[in-house]
Protein backbone atom coordinates (compact mmCIF):
# COMPACT_ATOMS: atom_id res chain seq x y z
CA UNK A 1 0.00 0.00 0.00
CA UNK A 2 1.05 3.58 -0.59
CA UNK A 3 0.31 6.40 1.85
CA UNK A 4 0.51 9.98 0.63
CA UNK A 5 1.49 11.82 3.79
CA UNK A 6 3.69 14.38 5.50
CA UNK A 7 4.68 14.33 9.19
CA UNK A 8 3.77 18.00 9.68
CA UNK A 9 0.14 17.13 8.93
CA UNK A 10 -1.49 15.80 12.13
CA UNK A 11 -4.07 14.01 9.97
CA UNK A 12 -1.41 12.18 7.97
CA UNK A 13 0.70 11.53 11.04
CA UNK A 14 -2.16 9.64 12.71
CA UNK A 15 -2.14 7.17 9.84
CA UNK A 16 1.65 6.94 9.87
CA UNK A 17 1.69 6.09 13.59
CA UNK A 18 -1.15 3.59 13.26
CA UNK A 19 0.54 1.74 10.40
CA UNK A 20 3.75 1.46 12.42
CA UNK A 21 1.86 0.45 15.55
CA UNK A 22 0.25 -2.44 13.70
CA UNK A 23 3.35 -3.39 11.72
CA UNK A 24 1.59 -2.68 8.43
CA UNK A 25 3.98 -2.07 5.56
CA UNK A 26 3.09 1.09 3.68
CA UNK A 27 5.16 3.13 1.30
CA UNK A 28 5.13 6.68 2.63
CA UNK A 29 5.20 9.19 -0.20
CA UNK A 30 5.40 12.95 0.08
CA UNK A 31 2.78 14.70 -2.03
CA UNK A 32 3.55 16.97 -4.94
CA UNK A 33 1.85 20.33 -5.11
CA UNK A 34 0.37 21.60 -8.32
CA UNK A 35 -0.03 25.21 -9.35
CA UNK A 36 -3.05 25.94 -7.13
CA UNK A 37 -1.82 27.36 -3.82
CA UNK A 38 -2.57 25.02 -0.94
CA UNK A 39 -3.87 22.24 -3.18
CA UNK A 40 -2.00 18.95 -3.22
CA UNK A 41 -2.13 17.19 -6.56
CA UNK A 42 -2.64 13.46 -6.42
CA UNK A 43 -5.30 10.90 -5.80
CA UNK A 44 -7.57 12.69 -3.34
CA UNK A 45 -9.87 14.96 -5.38
CA UNK A 46 -10.09 17.26 -2.34
CA UNK A 47 -6.37 17.89 -2.74
CA UNK A 48 -5.49 17.00 0.85
CA UNK A 49 -3.40 14.42 2.65
CA UNK A 50 -3.48 11.70 3.76
CA UNK A 51 -4.64 9.45 0.94
CA UNK A 52 -4.11 5.69 1.05
CA UNK A 53 -3.85 3.47 -2.00
CA UNK A 54 -5.55 0.45 -0.48
CA UNK A 55 -6.31 -1.28 -3.78
CA UNK A 56 -4.52 -0.75 -7.10
CA UNK A 57 -5.47 2.77 -8.22
CA UNK A 58 -8.14 3.03 -5.52
CA UNK A 59 -7.64 5.55 -2.71
CA UNK A 60 -9.12 6.03 0.72
CA UNK A 61 -9.58 9.42 2.38
CA UNK A 62 -10.14 11.18 4.79
CA UNK A 63 -7.99 10.50 7.84
CA UNK A 64 -10.61 8.86 10.14
CA UNK A 65 -11.55 6.49 7.30
CA UNK A 66 -7.90 5.63 6.68
CA UNK A 67 -7.27 5.11 10.39
CA UNK A 68 -10.28 2.84 10.79
CA UNK A 69 -9.22 0.81 7.77
CA UNK A 70 -5.63 0.42 8.99
CA UNK A 71 -6.90 -0.53 12.43
CA UNK A 72 -9.25 -3.11 10.93
CA UNK A 73 -6.36 -4.97 9.28
CA UNK A 74 -3.98 -4.56 12.19
CA UNK A 75 -2.73 -7.17 14.61
CA UNK A 76 -4.85 -6.05 17.55
CA UNK A 77 -7.48 -3.41 16.92
CA UNK A 78 -7.33 -0.36 19.15
CA UNK A 79 -10.83 0.82 18.24
CA UNK A 80 -13.35 -1.33 20.13
CA UNK A 81 -16.01 -2.93 17.96
CA UNK A 82 -19.03 -1.92 20.02
CA UNK A 83 -20.40 -0.40 23.16
CA UNK A 84 -19.82 2.79 25.09
CA UNK A 85 -16.04 2.55 24.86
CA UNK A 86 -16.18 2.56 21.04
CA UNK A 87 -18.07 5.84 20.95
CA UNK A 88 -15.88 7.34 23.64
CA UNK A 89 -12.88 6.63 21.40
CA UNK A 90 -14.63 8.06 18.35
CA UNK A 91 -15.57 11.17 20.34
CA UNK A 92 -12.00 11.66 21.55
CA UNK A 93 -10.69 11.16 18.02
CA UNK A 94 -13.13 13.78 16.73
CA UNK A 95 -12.07 16.19 19.46
CA UNK A 96 -8.43 15.72 18.46
CA UNK A 97 -9.29 16.33 14.82
CA UNK A 98 -11.31 19.38 15.85
CA UNK A 99 -8.28 20.81 17.60
CA UNK A 100 -6.19 20.19 14.48
CA UNK A 101 -8.89 21.87 12.38
CA UNK A 102 -8.88 24.95 14.62
CA UNK A 103 -5.08 25.20 14.46
CA UNK A 104 -5.09 24.73 10.69
CA UNK A 105 -7.76 27.39 10.20
CA UNK A 106 -5.96 29.80 12.53
CA UNK A 107 -2.72 29.30 10.62
CA UNK A 108 -4.29 30.04 7.26
CA UNK A 109 -5.88 33.22 8.56
CA UNK A 110 -2.60 34.64 9.84
CA UNK A 111 -0.53 33.87 6.74
CA UNK A 112 -2.73 36.12 4.62
CA UNK A 113 -1.39 39.59 3.87
CA UNK A 114 -1.91 41.78 6.95
CA UNK A 115 -4.57 43.93 5.30
CA UNK A 116 -6.63 40.77 4.67
CA UNK A 117 -6.54 39.52 8.26
CA UNK A 118 -9.99 38.91 9.67
CA UNK A 119 -9.46 39.59 13.35
CA UNK A 120 -12.81 38.17 14.45
CA UNK A 121 -12.11 34.89 12.68
CA UNK A 122 -8.58 34.67 14.09
CA UNK A 123 -10.05 35.16 17.56
CA UNK A 124 -12.70 32.52 16.82
CA UNK A 125 -10.08 29.93 15.94
CA UNK A 126 -7.91 30.84 18.93
CA UNK A 127 -10.95 30.42 21.17
CA UNK A 128 -11.63 26.98 19.68
CA UNK A 129 -8.03 25.92 20.31
CA UNK A 130 -8.13 27.10 23.93
CA UNK A 131 -11.48 25.46 24.63
CA UNK A 132 -10.35 22.16 23.12
CA UNK A 133 -7.28 22.23 25.35
CA UNK A 134 -9.38 23.10 28.39
CA UNK A 135 -11.73 20.22 27.65
CA UNK A 136 -8.82 17.81 27.25
CA UNK A 137 -7.37 19.02 30.55
CA UNK A 138 -10.69 18.31 32.27
CA UNK A 139 -10.87 14.73 30.92
CA UNK A 140 -7.15 13.99 31.06
CA UNK A 141 -7.62 11.02 33.39
CA UNK A 142 -9.75 9.31 30.72
CA UNK A 143 -7.38 9.73 27.77
CA UNK A 144 -5.52 6.50 28.41
CA UNK A 145 -2.18 5.27 27.28
CA UNK A 146 -0.15 4.28 25.55
CA UNK A 147 -2.09 4.37 22.25
CA UNK A 148 -5.86 4.28 21.81
CA UNK A 149 -7.92 5.20 18.79
CA UNK A 150 -9.09 8.31 20.61
CA UNK A 151 -5.80 9.61 21.93
CA UNK A 152 -4.01 9.00 18.62
CA UNK A 153 -5.70 12.10 17.21
CA UNK A 154 -5.17 14.07 20.41
CA UNK A 155 -1.43 13.49 20.63
CA UNK A 156 -0.86 14.52 17.02
CA UNK A 157 -3.12 17.55 17.39
CA UNK A 158 -1.24 18.80 20.45
CA UNK A 159 2.07 18.60 18.60
CA UNK A 160 0.53 20.51 15.71
CA UNK A 161 -0.78 23.16 18.13
CA UNK A 162 2.72 23.57 19.57
CA UNK A 163 4.09 24.04 16.06
CA UNK A 164 1.49 26.33 14.50
CA UNK A 165 -0.08 28.07 17.51
CA UNK A 166 2.75 28.04 20.01
CA UNK A 167 1.90 31.53 21.22
CA UNK A 168 -1.12 30.09 23.03
CA UNK A 169 1.18 27.92 25.18
CA UNK A 170 -1.23 25.08 25.66
CA UNK A 171 1.14 23.34 28.10
CA UNK A 172 0.82 26.25 30.55
CA UNK A 173 -2.96 26.18 30.27
CA UNK A 174 -3.18 22.42 30.77
CA UNK A 175 -0.41 21.08 33.04
CA UNK A 176 -2.02 17.66 33.57
CA UNK A 177 -2.48 17.28 29.81
CA UNK A 178 1.14 18.32 29.23
CA UNK A 179 2.34 15.67 31.67
CA UNK A 180 0.13 13.06 30.00
CA UNK A 181 1.49 14.04 26.58
CA UNK A 182 5.07 13.54 27.77
CA UNK A 183 4.61 9.78 28.06
CA UNK A 184 4.35 9.46 24.28
CA UNK A 185 7.56 11.28 23.45
CA UNK A 186 9.74 8.25 24.18
CA UNK A 187 7.53 5.97 22.08
CA UNK A 188 9.37 4.74 18.95
CA UNK A 189 6.33 5.30 16.70
CA UNK A 190 5.96 8.85 18.01
CA UNK A 191 9.64 9.61 17.42
CA UNK A 192 9.70 7.96 13.98
CA UNK A 193 6.89 10.21 12.73
CA UNK A 194 7.81 13.48 14.44
CA UNK A 195 8.77 15.87 11.66
CA UNK A 196 8.52 19.34 13.19
CA UNK A 197 11.54 21.64 13.04
CA UNK A 198 12.83 23.17 16.25
CA UNK A 199 11.61 26.65 15.36
CA UNK A 200 7.85 26.80 15.80
CA UNK A 201 5.42 29.49 14.69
Amino acid sequence: MKLFCHPISPYARKAMILAKLHGIEVEEQLPEKDGAKGYVAGDNPLGKIPALEWQPEQYLFDSPVICQYLDSIGRTQILPNEGHIRFLNLWQHALGDGLSDAVYNYRYEIVRPTDLHWDEMIARHETAIVRCVETLESICQWLGGPWTYGNLAIVTALDYASFRAGHLKWQDRAPKLAEWHLQFQADPHYKATYGYPEKRS
